[in-house]
């Protein structure tokens, strides 16, 4: 996932991104999820723009976690 030099809100995208792939579902799906064009939706994905609090809500539910598990889950990788 994400090394020890990465930022927390990298560490959330790595964290989606890595639920994604588990799932097999492409990051194109959170356009609809988020209500955002394309750039938008990926620069989130790729940690180049952190998550805000709401779209975080809406990815975990998406994927069937809570918040909760996705941000402990980014804290696990960060270590």
């Amino acid at each position: 996932m994400a090394d020890s030099r990465s930022t927390w809100s990298e560490n959330v995208a790595a964290t989606v991104r890595a639920e994604l792939a588990r799932r097999r579902i492409r990051a194109a799906a959170l356009m609809d999820v988020l209500q955002l064009g394309r750039t938008a939706t990926y620069d989130r994905v790729n940690g180049k723009i952190p998550f805000d609090t709401a779209e975080l809500l809406l990815v975990a539910s998406f994927l069937g976690l809570t918040a909760e598990e996705l941000v402990r889950e980014a804290d696990r990788s960060s270590h």
